[in-house]
């Protein structure tokens, strides 16, 4: 049986796969990176989680991980799904704003800070998705705000992966929301265009939500990975 393994993005715990996981043709292991401190634990995480050889699908930050999983152990990973994320190197400008909000975090503005500032970048139609809003904010809330400091400082303290990408020969799939504002679509063909076997997917009328706002072009991709000749 193909091992599908689920890595999460930032301020979600596995329940950003929920509309997804019905409709997937394999084992599935979802990892959660409550712990780790850095997008190297986080890539670890991923391959101590499930044995042999496996599809890997991350999610923003989960993204960046199975990037990096994949970049540390390529004969590890028989295809890759990578989901509203990118590979471009952290600027000065996003930096200064990640360290604006951990520091309203620090002021004890953490709630309003997902609720005001994250969430209404999150989605492509809020008013169509009040029931994916809601579970996007109490998945935040859980989460809280000591491992949302942890994980912004992992995003800005990643690895530049750009330059070791084009020698992944495993097939990539980049889906992307059409207007996603977090991870747009310009850096999802980037993506696509770096590594070595890409292929880049837009999703219409989606913004950084994929897997709840269309989780049947996401799993769509990941199945077409485990039909592979290797795993039929």
């Amino acid at each position: 049986m193909t091992v599908i393994v689920l890595a999460p993005g930032l301020l979600c715990d596995d329940r950003i796969w929920s509309a997804v996981l019905p409709l997937l043709k394999g084992g599935v292991i979802t990892v959660d990176f409550a712990s780790d401190e850095t997008i190297r634990a986080m890539a670890d995480r991923i391959l101590f989680s499930a044995p042999g050889k496996f599809v890997l699908a991350g999610f923003s930050m989960g993204g960046m991980a199975a990037l990096l999983a994949a970049v540390l152990a390529p004969e590890r990973i028989a295809g890759l799904v990578l989901i509203d994320t990118h590979a471009d190197p952290e600027t000065a400008e996003r930096s200064r704003n990640r360290a604006r909000q951990v520091a309203a975090v620090d002021d004890g503005d953490f709630i309003r800070l997902v609720r005001d500032e994250l969430k209404p970048a999150y989605f492509a139609e809020p008013e169509r998705c009040s029931a994916e809003r809601k579970l996007v904010f109490d998945m935040a809330v859980k989460a809280g705000p000591s491992q949302f400091r942890r994980h912004v400082q992992a995003l800005m303290e990643r690895p530049d992966l750009a330059p070791l990408l084009k020698r992944l020969t495993m097939p990539v799939t980049v889906v992307t929301g059409e207007t996603d504002a977090l991870a747009p679509p310009a850096a999802g063909r980037r993506l696509a265009d770096l590594v070595g076997n890409g292929r880049f997917v837009a999703v219409p009328d989606c913004g950084h939500m994929a897997p709840l706002e269309a989780p049947h072009a996401v799993a769509d991709e990941i199945n077409r990975l485990c039909c592979q000749p290797e795993f039929a």
